[in-house]
């Protein structure tokens, strides 16, 4: 059987595990200890409706997806055994294993997964812009077999959202209600919930009933220390094992201290997003004016950045959407130089001689990077003034485009092209830039089911556009995220892109 997979086509032969486990039987190599996750933020802290953002780390160790993202472009099977997609994109069809239980004992089956990813549901959850909007006709179940039904096809469907749903409990959850099911949540995978303080921390403990590779860790709980600081200072004293995003200064931190930075996750981007050009309904703005994102591109100095903060581990991003490892990417686009002397120029040609003032929104997280964005940009008269938010609040006023003014928003996103293509979609609440123009991109590349098709789209359509247009201002390009490894942690060989993978955590003896 042939499946598209993240821009190869592979063969693969996926075959479920033959028994299952018996309800209450230890875990196999008997899962020992407990180790504690400090992490930046928690996101939401909601399990349901789904979110494919925000809580991506915490409700994929809860609840396992249909099929599993190993690396950048890997799948590998997970409650799905097989799965198979029509050739015009619109079908596809998954084969559920029969040795999958829900933490509360019950047998997950076809009907569990159909009620997950139904129309009525998917519609609630946070992202999915391409499934939703009546986009996704029908999902059924029969047997042991799931049918999903689109209008128009979806490239990335496996990579980007199929991957990323969890299976919930269809009884359960219309049992409990939404509420009841946020206050304990049951899936089914590696690990199973146990306590939850909103804000502080959430408390898990293996399922010994795991289908899957069996959890080598007991207990685990994940702590909110939105500090890296002060994450770091728990690493060394022992208070924490694992943290969690050492992106930036942080990584260098780990290193000097001698702990392991470990990359994580698919390829990223920082980028510069203009407000005035996500919210259509604003005023026009002088962020219209391409030459004005050029200037501030220019300014920039993303090889010394890369130096300074990220320790190594990123390098200058040369196009928006697109990874530079990306098998669609052109090695002819190279990243803009430091050339401060055409940004004034640009400036001039563009009417701001003496430049002008604005705001830059970052992250707590970004501090680092935004502060030095700042100081080039005040070389060529560019006064911004910065205003740092927590990573939840920027997301939260991002996604729901409540950030006023004619600002800037340093913000990051992945870059796996056609997979990318969402933030140029202007229902998407991650969109960096709408415009006709855009839309109409956006349209072309979400029509290219086959792969080495997408890939010359990519470099004869999209890489062009994305160097002419600048529609957001990419800055530097590096994995996911960063993890830090305590010495409690023996090895961390295999990750799941969405849901760290802590299944294949193995403690020191």
């Amino acid at each position: 059987m042939t499946y598209r997979i993240g821009g190869f086509i592979r063969a693969v032969t996926a075959v479920a595990a033959t028994c299952a486990l018996l309800w209450g039987t230890p875990v196999h190599g008997q899962a020992r200890g407990a180790i504690t996750i400090a992490i930046n933020s928690l996101g939401p802290e909601t399990w349901w409706p789904q979110d494919i953002v925000g809580n991506k780390y915490i409700s994929s160790t809860i609840g396992d997806p249909l099929l599993r993202l190993v690396s950048p472009y890997q799948i590998e099977p997970a409650i799905a055994s097989s799965w198979s997609v029509a050739p015009n994109g619109l079908t596809y069809e998954f084969t559920i294993r029969d040795d999958v239980f829900f933490h509360d004992g019950t047998k997950l089956t076809a009907e569990d997964v159909a009620f997950s990813l139904s129309p009525v549901n998917v519609e609630k959850f946070v992202g999915f812009s391409a499934m939703k909007g009546g986009n996704l006709l029908a999902v059924e179940a029969r047997g042991n077999r799931v049918t999903m039904r689109l209008k128009t096809p979806v490239p990335m469907m496996i990579d980007n959202y199929i991957v990323r749903i969890s299976i919930w409990p269809k009884a359960y959850v219309e049992r409990v209600g939404a509420e009841g099911f946020n206050r304990r949540p049951i899936g089914a995978g590696p690990f199973r919930f146990v306590e939850h303080a909103k804000g502080q921390y959430v408390k898990m403990e293996a399922f010994d009933r795991y289908y899957g590779d069996k959890p080598k860790v007991k207990d685990l709980t994940w702590r909110v220390v939105p500090e890296p600081a002060t994450r770091m200072a728990m690493l060394r004293a022992g208070e924490a094992d694992v943290t969690y995003n050492e992106l930036g200064t942080d990584t260098v931190e780990l290193r000097k201290n001698r702990f392991r930075a470990q990359p994580y996750g698919q390829p990223a981007q920082n980028v510069l997003i203009f407000n005035s050009l996500v919210q259509r309904d604003m005023p026009k703005s002088r962020f219209e004016d391409v030459r004005i994102r050029q200037a501030l591109a220019l300014t920039v100095d993303r090889k010394a950045i890369g130096e300074a903060i990220y320790g190594g581990i990123a390098e200058p991003a040369s196009l928006l959407l697109l990874g530079a490892k990306h098998p669609g990417f052109d090695k002819r686009f190279i990243p803009l130089p430091y050339d401060a002397a055409r940004a004034r120029k640009l400036l001039a040609d563009a009417g701001f001689p003496q430049g002008f003032e604005t705001e830059l929104v970052a992250g707590t997280d970004m501090k680092d990077m935004a502060t030095l964005l700042v100081s080039f940009w005040e070389k060529v008269g560019v006064k911004a003034r910065l205003k740092l938010l927590d990573p939840a609040s920027l997301r939260r006023n991002w996604f729901q485009h409540k950030l006023e003014g004619d600002g800037i928003l340093l913000a990051s996103g992945l870059a796996t092209g056609v997979g990318s293509l969402v933030y140029l979609d202007p229902k998407a609440q991650v969109a960096m830039n709408v415009s006709p123009e855009l839309g109409a991109l956006r349209d072309a590349g979400m029509t290219i089911s086959d792969i080495p098709k997408q890939n010359d789209w990519l470099r004869s359509t999209l890489a062009p556009a994305m160097e002419k247009l600048l529609p957001a201002v990419p800055i530097l390009e590096y994995p996911e995220g960063v993890i830090g490894l305590g010495p409690k942690v023996k090895s961390w060989d295999k990750h799941d892109n969405h849901s760290l993978g802590l299944q294949w955590l193995v403690p020191v003896d």
